[in-house]
Parts: structure tokens; sequence; C-alpha cells
């Protein structure tokens, strides 16, 4: 008798409760407590990745998922500004020589093209640059001036097909040999605002506008058939990345966050982005591995997302509201070692406040006033061992503690200052930096009185911290730089993706996370510390600076700050990314 075994060399293995791990996948096993038989499948997932320096839409990518290019685009005015991705952040490459929206693009990070477009005067362009990993150089222009079309290929053999030319949509197919274009095979059906995978002799396009918006064409090297096969959903402005046999198509008009595969016969939906958006750029290998970047919502983004397949389900970093505040305020204090279901904050402005507050995980209660009340200060502690230091006006040394119902005026810190930073615990609390001239200022707190210890290397102000007072990490600030202290000197570390000031902090020195900060253009921004490296994660719902934060990079809380002249109210809980096994139960149905 043929057995599972006899197939696959492996015989099926029994065992009392689900497995746990990604080698499971394609494996089948027995559970014998639920008596079923189970395997793991791969699936898709979007995750945050790092922010473009600028929102745009209307832009050109290239690349793979951690070697893309983002060239042009509007970010308000035509841009001819280029970002190269790594797979964690974007870094500024060479400017295009003409600035432009509504092109399209092929290649590689290193060996990219740009073409069409449209620029101020004179209008709908052909022209054609090729970048070598630094520097854009302008070479033989299309046959076809048009906006809105798709490209597919490589630098040496590209393809672009579709978009609108100074009058009408154009069907039009012109190929690259990495000099100049010569006339392809026309598509089936005009269109613009169109995607492309593939190369020059397997390309594929799909969507576009007028219609038919989920039609699907794919092209031989010399003409196009239209394939069966229509996209679920209907949609133009979308983008696209992969081949001919494995693409994947994503964002879009009306239907800004739907993704779906292609297996070179037919279509399927599957996860959405978590940030739905039309007028993007994108690229990738194949429909396992992509990236999105840039686009437009209600407001242009700078939004970065990476798709992956694997036999893991992932759940991304993702913040949601919690209950406000009584009182709108920033440049407040908290206890930094607070957790997300018991936070405490005090202090701020404006006006100038004493008010205390408690979060219990859903509601904020007032408690006890600061026996002073002052602004930009910072804090320790817990919600019911709470710590609290420096501030203004005047620029102040005191320091107060908190037991869970009232504060005592203890010893002041040496040195009085304000846009301080802290860490640690009311018994072995941390204070560093601040202002008005900035200090590197380093001071330890032992439950009673404050001790002189190592200075920061780079004074500054604007900071903030994390950690504990033998392992804290004290990141931002004016200017920006991280740095970590183990208890008797500290070290300079890999900085910020975004340098930024007045930013909110929280976590450990092995993994702590920045939140929004000053420029305005960073409000939103969140970054990820693991101990070695920076990576930006899921944004802020509400841009903000000078706030409060407490918890964990898996359970987080950010509360009060700007905008507003008086700030605001409203909390954000942050919940961490979570990977499980996407089991299967067999059936014989």
């Amino acid at each position: 008798m043929t057995t599972y075994k006899n197939i696959h060399g492996k015989r099926i293995k029994t065992f009392a409760t689900d497995l746990d791990n990604e080698q499971a996948e394609g494996q089948i096993f027995y559970q014998d407590t639920a008596n079923e038989f189970k395997t793991a499948v791969g699936s898709g997932a979007w995750s945050a990745g790092g922010n473009l320096s600028a929102g745009r839409k209307y832009l050109g990518g290239c690349g793979i998922q951690t070697a893309a290019l983002a060239f042009g685009g509007d970010t308000g005015s035509n841009s001819a500004s280029t970002e190269e991705y790594n797979g964690a952040g974007w870094a500024a490459g060479g400017d295009l020589n003409t600035a432009r929206k509504y092109l399209a693009g092929c290649g590689t990070q290193t060996a990219g093209l740009a073409f069409g477009g449209q620029d101020p005067s004179p209008g709908i362009v052909g022209n054609t640059e090729e970048y070598n990993g630094s520097s854009w150089s302008e070479q033989n222009d299309l046959s076809t001036a048009r906006k809105g079309l798709a490209g597919a290929g490589i630098q040496t053999a590209g393809l672009a097909f579709g978009g609108r030319d100074s009058t009408t949509h154009v069907a039009n197919t012109e190929e690259y040999d990495g000099s100049s274009w010569t006339a392809g095979g026309a598509l089936n059906s005009a269109r613009k605002y169109l995607a492309g995978a593939g190369t020059q002799t397997v390309g594929l396009a799909f969507g576009g506008r007028p219609g038919p918006a989920d039609s699907t064409e794919e092209y031989d090297g010399s003409s196009w058939t239209t394939s069966p096969a229509n996209l679920n959903t209907s949609r133009g402005y979308l983008a696209g990345s992969g081949i001919q046999t494995s693409a994947l198509a994503f964002g879009g008009y009306n239907n800004k966050n739907n993704t779906e595969q292609y297996d070179g016969t037919s279509w399927t939906a599957t996860s959405t982005m978590a940030t739905g958006r039309e007028s993007l750029a994108g690229a990738g290998s194949s429909k396992t591995s992509a990236v999105g970047f840039g686009g437009n919502t209600t407001a242009v983004q700078s939004l970065t997302e990476e798709w992956n397949v694997s036999a893991n389900v992932i759940t991304n970093d993702s913040w949601s509201a919690g209950g406000n505040m009584g009182t709108a305020r920033y440049n407040l204090g908290s206890a930094i070692a607070g957790t997300q279901t018991a936070a405490l904050a005090f202090g701020g402005h404006e006006p100038l406040r004493d008010e205390t507050e408690e979060y219990n995980g859903s509601t904020w209660a007032e408690q006890n006033n600061l026996g002073t009340a002052r602004s930009q200060l910072a804090g320790a502690g817990t919600q019911t061992a709470g710590l609290a230091f420096g501030g203004q006006p005047p620029v102040r040394a005191l320091t107060e503690e908190y037991d869970g119902t009232s504060w005592s005026e203890q010893n002041d810190l040496n040195t009085a200052r304000r846009l301080l930073a802290g860490s640690g615990t009311q018994t072995a609390g941390l204070a560093f930096g601040g202002g008005p001239s900035n200090t590197a200022d380093s001071e330890e707190y032992d439950g009673t009185s404050w001790t002189e210890g190592n200075n920061l290397n780079t004074a500054r102000r604007g900071l903030v911290g994390a950690g504990t007072q033998t392992a804290a990490l004290a990141f931002g600030g004016t200017p920006s730089k991280t740095e970590e202290y183990n208890g008797t000197s500290w070290s300079e570390v890999t900085d910020m993706i975004t340098g930024r000031s007045y930013l909110t902090g929280l976590g450990l020195q092995t993994a702590a996370l920045a939140m929004g900060g000053l420029p305005s253009a960073n409000k939103q921004m969140v970054e990820n510390y693991d101990g070695t490296n920076w990576t930006v994660t899921a944004g802020l719902t509400t841009p903000r600076s000078e706030a409060g934060g407490a918890g964990t990079t898996t359970a987080g809380l950010i509360f009060a700050g700007t905008p507003g002249p008086g700030g605001i109210v409203t909390t954000e809980e942050f919940t961490g990314a979570t990977t499980t096994l996407n089991l299967k139960t067999i059936t014989d149905s």
C-alpha cells in the first residue's frame, strides 16, 4: 500500500499540541488532542517599513524589497528627488535632471530607468533617464511623450506601455535597448494609470483607467494577449511588482488597500495593506516579496510597507485610541517605568500645570497635584512610586516623589535644568542632558539624593530616555544622537534613522520606541530600537511632539503633547507585532 512515507520519505508524526515553528510548513502532522491532521501553509502580510523623507504621490519606483528606488512625483510641487531603500530606511540619492510626476520606471537600484511623466513646462514629456546608483543621465526620449504609463524590465531591456499623451489615452508599447526606444506591439486596451510587472519579453499589464479597469494583458516580446483572468477589484492608480507568473497588485483608486496575487493563470485576493492609498509606487521580485511606498489617502503619504509571504501569520505593529486625559497639556513629565495599564502623567503647560493623572488601561483619573507646577520636566519610576525632577520656570533642580497618593519634596538635582531626560525607578533613577544651555551632565538618584555620574558624549536638550539606571538609553534631542549607559559611562551607538527633538520615548535599552517629535514632518514617525539598530514601525494616528509615554515595545502608551495652543488630551495605545504559525486542518471535503 502506498503511504505518505513512501511518497515523501517521511512518516506523519503525532504531537499532543500544535507545532509552533516555521519548519512545519508543508509538513503534515497529527495532533492527537484534537484528533486532527494539520499542516502549516504560507500566507502573506504587509508590515511597516521605513518612511520616505517626504510624502509624495504620482512617483516612480523600481528595484526589489531590500534595494528599492523611489524617484520623482508630487510633494506639493513636481519633484526631482530620488531615495534609496535598504530594507529598513530610505537615504537620499541623486536628483533627476527633469522634475516630474506621473512617470514610470524599471530596473534596479544601481541600474534604474525613469521615463515619461508630466513637467510644469512643457507639460507631458518623453524624457528618459538612466541611474547608475548615484546620479541620473539623460538618454533618448520615448517616441510618444506620455504620462500615467507603466514600465517593466531592466535598464538595458525596458518596456513602456499605456498612458496618456496630450490628447487621449494610448495603447502604445515601446522597447528600450539601453540606448533608444523602438515600437512594440500595442496593448489591446488603451489606458492610463495602470501597473506593470515582468520583463521586456515576458511582461504584464493590469488595471488602469478608463477601463476595463480590471483587465490583464500578457506580453511575449512582440504582442499583448488579453488574459481571461481579470483583477478581482477594478482600479487605477495602483502599483505592481514581480514577474508575469508571480505578480502582485496593490493599492489604487477606490480600493486603496486591496492586494491581489497573480500566478500566471488567475488573480487571488489576499491580505490588505495597513494604510490604503492610491498613486503609490512599488518594487519587488515576485508575489512573495514586495515593497509599496508613497501615495495618497486624504493626504500625501511618506509611508512604506513591505509584503512578505511565510508560514507565519504576522499581525503588524499598530496604534489604537485610548481614553482621553482630563487636562490638555504638553511638555509634561511621565513615569517612564510605568505600564500601558498603569501610567502616571504630571505637570506640563499651557498654562503651567501641576495636575497629576493616573491611567488604568482605559481611563485617566485626577490625583493629588505636584507640589510645584512646572513644565519641561522629566520623570522616572512607576504609577505607585514616581519621580519628577527638573523643569521650568525658572529653570529648576526640584525633585519630588509620588507614593501613589501624594507628592513630597526631596533633595534637589545638583544641576538645575529643563528639557532633560530620565530613566530608572524612584530608588534608582537617572537624569541626563537638558538646557537651557545644552548640558551633557548625568546624575544618579538613590532614593534620597543625587550624585554626579559620567557625562553624555554629546551635550543636548529636548532628548528622551528609556531603561534603567545601569542600562539606560538616551536618544534624540538637539543635536539628535543615541547613547547607551552601563551604570558607569555613556557610549555612542547607532543614531535614529530620522533625527528629531521634543520626541517621546519608552521601553528598555534593548527594546525602545521613539515616537513623534520635531520638526513637524516627523510628528507621526515611530522608530523601534532592538539594542543595535533603529527601524521605522507603524506611525502615530495623531501627529504630536512634547508628549508623555510609558510601557514597552509590545504594549506602549503615548499621551498629551502638541499640536494645539494648550496641548491635547488624546491617548494612543501601541500593540507590538505578533507572529503565529498559520496552521490549517486537513479534511476530506
